[in-house]
């Protein structure tokens, strides 16, 4: 049984990820975000649960695996859920990664990450924290079990100092709640001190998002329409639309000097480095 397995998004058609292993230390994702898609294939997808115990298969594996690749540390699931802070998993994960020789990225909504600065200094490894509005009140409605947007700036700031490369993951992009240029602006001369790339989204909507998020939002009903591309198991925003969003979005993004890349989203033309982030782990 292999733990440590390559990363394949349903084998998508967009995605332009390079190579890389991928892993999931919990299942299910304390942070409840109207917007989440591993509610259309996890069963109780906002409860946190540890695997199996399998560090012993991941040690194997990572004596055995192809260590030109890197781990995607993770995916679906947050690495650092609360019960993180006393269980200690990801934090055991990284350890083994140190002890390989396995470049890590990871991707989180929590400031729990800085408590692994330690590791992450004697490791290759960057981080890369999602931050969809900086706006406190809105970001409870969209995301209300994670972490304050103010925290994860704070975690960003943290990273940055004790010198471990950093990604602003703008994801996911939603018309009509935090799709405005002046918000982005705000966001990135905040922030730009604290990253070396932008990775930014846009709604990916499945079977249950749509909904969800219009609860909480009844204003994004009124853009719902404009979700006609279906690619996968996923609906899109008409690639118009999300071009031009986008387009304004990377342009804002380089007024601050920073480099800028996409998700999935079939503009390839637009990333100046790897879409993940990824290319930070060789800086």
């Amino acid at each position: 049984m292999r733990v440590l397995r390559l990363f394949d998004p349903w084998q998508g058609e967009l995605c332009t990820c390079p190579p890389k292993y991928t892993l999931n230390p919990y299942t299910g994702c304390a942070h409840r975000c109207l917007y989440c898609y591993i509610s259309s294939f996890i069963p109780r997808a906002f409860e946190v649960r540890e695997k199996p115990p399998f560090l012993h298969l991941l040690e194997r594996d990572l004596r055995e695996c192809e260590k030109t690749l890197y781990l995607s540390l993770a995916n679906s699931s947050d690495p650092y859920p609360p019960v993180e802070a006393e269980r200690e998993l990801t934090r055991a994960i990284l350890k083994l990664c140190q002890r390989e020789g396995m470049p890590v990225l990871i991707l989180t909504k929590s400031p729990l990450v800085v408590r692994d600065i330690d590791l992450l200094q004697a490791m290759q490894a960057a981080v890369s924290i999602t931050i969809t509005t900086l706006d406190s009140q809105k970001a409870r409605l969209l995301e209300p079990g994670a972490p304050p947007p103010q925290d994860r700036v704070r975690a960003l700031q943290a990273l940055t100092e004790a010198g471990i490369p950093t990604i602003l993951r703008l994801d996911p992009i939603i018309p009509g709640i935090n799709d405005t240029q002046e918000e982005w602006h705000t966001m990135l001369a905040r922030l730009a001190p604290y990253i070396r790339q932008v990775v930014a989204s846009t709604l990916k909507l499945r079977w249950d998002t749509g909904e969800r998020i219009a609860t909480s939002f009844p204003e994004i009903r009124h853009f719902l329409s404009l979700f006609s591309e279906r690619k996968g198991r996923s609906l899109y925003l008409e690639r118009k639309v999300r071009r031009a969003l986008l387009e304004k979005l990377r342009e804002i993004v380089h007024a601050h000097n920073l480099p800028f890349s996409t998700c999935r989203e079939g503009f390839p033309e637009f990333n100046d480095l790897t879409c993940d982030g990824s290319a930070l782990l060789s800086r």
